[in-house]
């Protein structure tokens, strides 16, 4: 593939701004939303709110830990870079929908009791405040509390629609401050992220869940949770503060930085009493964050090691291992399989130690960070992606899904062939994304943002979907698989490059269609720059009058409106001609077939007893059988698809072979 680099990208969004009203609160006021006259209830509330949880909800564990900590982990870059001056001013800078902005003047507040309907992003900053209480809430945009900005939200029900997982998040950092209490969050049964950076403080008091949450600390972060029904996963990492306490369905991440030296068991069980994992326990170095998890139920251990760790787990149920490679590390990896039992295992490796002694683990995930390169194959993977500059080269492995999708955003670039997915493929930002010759049965590829999704002769479900302002480009050459010599095939497949709603920055120009015999050097046109996009039709008819048996090659060529190319590669068997009306003069056997071509119907006949018929479409599909007794036979062939068909008739344990065109 040819690539030529976009140099500079320019949306603009227009949207409407809507900036809160000042309204006269002093603190005490927001002090009474976490009084102990509040407070007191909590038992009560909690109580009341475990009985709502729908059973399957409580139960059905193992689904809600299939979901992916990478989202995460590319919003935390996303929100270490952003530019929160200019999102503290609506004056300046193109916003994207409707846009709420609590905290232009001092001491500005807004809130919200009743029904309350919004579409875009809430920006709560400087020392704004924002009140949801006794609401119901539907917000079609993030959540951003910054600066000194602070949220209550009380006995309220919340809503963020999602079309796809992971689109909406809620951010807090620098000294932003989030309180949730006996309330209720909605969001449209898909996961989302929650970052939490900075020395933010994120506290949840019987907060009912009824979609999976990934959260994200980096830098100083303190998050208390008690009493939920539906935890969700937590990367700690940094400096952060995290505590659990009466908290349904939990996947604790520790991240390993490249200093850690870590000899550790963690506990066995799914419950969890009086957890603690900090530099202060044995066995533990290098690590500056704090959890502590106290009468947490279905409680699972996740690690992401870094290259240049030193780990050593032992007697431990892992649910997880996301490794990380980053800092320029290159590396290969192979032979690494999910649902695996290590009695005493190192992890494949140069760039680090990663030592398992009697130590099941569910799920590998392989995440990649900024100019890092990384080869696999042969692997059982639950995760993939790639982020900033990085590059994967992907081929031949599995992956499951168990621990989320496989993934390329930012600028990073993934090349995968000869895989299985059983989850989902998504290029995203300005990712590229380039799968061929893959197998997903259960969906297809997709891209979101200003990314590119290349679908390479694929068998996949769905046909890959462009989101947004992103691109998707299509090419397969479906079939044929086997034909004859001396005819005249078609050639289907898809050739086709789609723009997402937003449009794009690239488009279709062509395609070409051409053959070679296989271990030939030139090639020869059957189609040759058609501008005509295809889907899933005939790509171009391939005269085969004169070619000899053998293996040939076809080759699809898409190219798009700034000439990049992708090529498409299909082999295909030609078998020797068949003989039309044959009589091989054995035992004096005369076969005849008459009209031919026909329409409706045609009609066999032999100087001998017919036994067998069968008739056989280009494709070598049987589309006629039978057994018959005569001479003289009428077959029906209106319902044939127009095009050649291929015919043959046993007579006396002889096989006369003849050619059909169906008009």
């Amino acid at each position: 593939m040819k690539t030529k680099l976009l140099l500079s990208i320019v949306i603009i969004f227009c949207g409407k701004i809507i900036v809160a009203q000042n309204v006269n609160t002093n603190n005490a006021t927001h002090q009474t939303l976490t009084s102990a006259n509040i407070n007191k209830k909590l038992n009560d509330a909690f109580n009341k709110s475990k009985q709502q949880i729908p059973k399957q909800q409580q139960t059905n564990t193992n689904q809600q830990s299939n979901h992916s900590t990478a989202s995460v982990l590319k919003k935390i870059e996303e929100v270490k870079h952003l530019d929160y001056n200019k999102l503290s001013h609506p004056v300046g800078g193109a916003k994207i929908y409707d846009t709420v902005f609590v905290g232009v003047v001092p001491h500005d507040t807004m809130r919200i009791t009743g029904n309350y309907t919004h579409n875009g992003p809430i920006f709560v900053f400087n020392d704004g405040v924002l009140i949801i209480h006794n609401a119901i809430v539907n917000n079609t945009g993030d959540l951003f509390v910054f600066q000194y900005g602070r949220v209550f939200v009380d006995s309220s029900q919340v809503t963020f629609p999602q079309q796809y997982f992971y689109q909406r998040s809620v951010i807090a950092v620098q000294h932003g401050y989030i309180n949730f209490h006996y309330s209720t969050f909605d969001y449209s049964g898909m996961s989302h992220n929650l970052v939490m950076g900075d020395s933010a403080n994120v506290v949840m008091n019987l907060v009912h869940n009824y979609d999976w949450t990934t959260a994200g600390m980096f830098g100083s972060p303190t998050v208390y949770v008690r009493g939920s029904n539906l935890g969700g996963e937590y990367i700690l990492s940094g400096n952060a503060q995290a505590t659990f306490n009466n908290v349904d369905t939990l996947l604790l991440w520790h991240q390993f930085p490249n200093s850690s030296v870590v000899n550790y068991a963690f506990p066995s069980g799914a419950v969890v009493y009086g957890y603690q994992f900090n530099n202060t326990v044995a066995g533990i170095s290098g690590i500056n964050y704090n959890v502590s998890a106290d009468t947490c139920y279905n409680v699972w251990w996740a690690m992401m090691p870094t290259n240049g760790s030193d780990i050593t787990i032992s007697n431990s149920t892992v649910r997880a291992i996301g490794a990380w490679f980053e800092r320029g590390d290159s590396v290969t990896v192979t032979g690494v399989n999910d649902n695996s039992n290590y009695t005493n295992f190192v992890m494949p490796v140069t760039d680090r130690n990663l030592h398992l002694i009697n130590t099941a683990v569910q799920t590998w995930s392989f995440y990649v960070f900024d100019s890092s390169k990384i080869n696999i194959s042969n692997c059982n993977l639950g995760e993939v992606g790639t982020q900033q500059r990085a590059s994967v080269n992907a081929n031949n492995f599995l992956l499951d899904g168990s621990g989320g999708y496989f993934w390329a955003t930012d600028t990073s670039v993934i090349v995968s062939a000869n895989s299985t997915v059983y989850s989902t493929v998504r290029s995203e930002r300005n990712g590229i994304f380039v799968f061929a010759y893959g197998y997903m049965p259960f969906q297809g590829p997709t891209s979101i943002g200003n990314s590119l999704m290349v679908s390479v002769q694929n068998n996949i479900a769905v046909d890959p979907i462009p989101y947004d302002g992103s691109i998707a480009w299509m090419e397969n050459i479906e079939s044929p698989n086997t034909a004859h010599a001396d005819s005249l095939i078609t050639v289907t497949g898809s050739a086709w490059i789609d723009q997402g709603p937003n449009g794009s920055w690239m488009d279709w120009m062509n395609y070409s269609l051409s053959y070679q015999l296989q271990g030939n050097t030139g090639w020869t046109y059957i189609v040759h720059d058609s501008t005509t996009e295809i889907r899933h039709a005939a790509l171009g008819k391939w005269n085969t009058t004169g070619l000899a048996a053998g293996t040939y090659i076809l080759r699809l060529v898409n190219t798009s409106n700034l000439l990049d190319t992708v090529e498409d590669f299909k082999a295909v068997t030609i078998l020797p001609a068949v003989t039309v009306n044959v009589d091989d003069n054995l035992d004096n056997i005369v076969v005849n077939y008459f009209p031919n071509p026909a329409t409706n119907q045609f009609q066999i006949s032999s100087s001998k007893q017919i036994e067998r018929i069968k008739i056989t479409n280009v494709l070598g599909e049987t589309v006629y059988e039978s057994s018959t007794k005569l001479n003289n036979t009428t077959i029906d062939i209106h319902n044939f698809d127009k095009g050649v068909y291929f015919i043959e008739t046993t007579v006396k344990d002889k096989k006369f072979a003849s050619r059909l065109v169906k008009e």
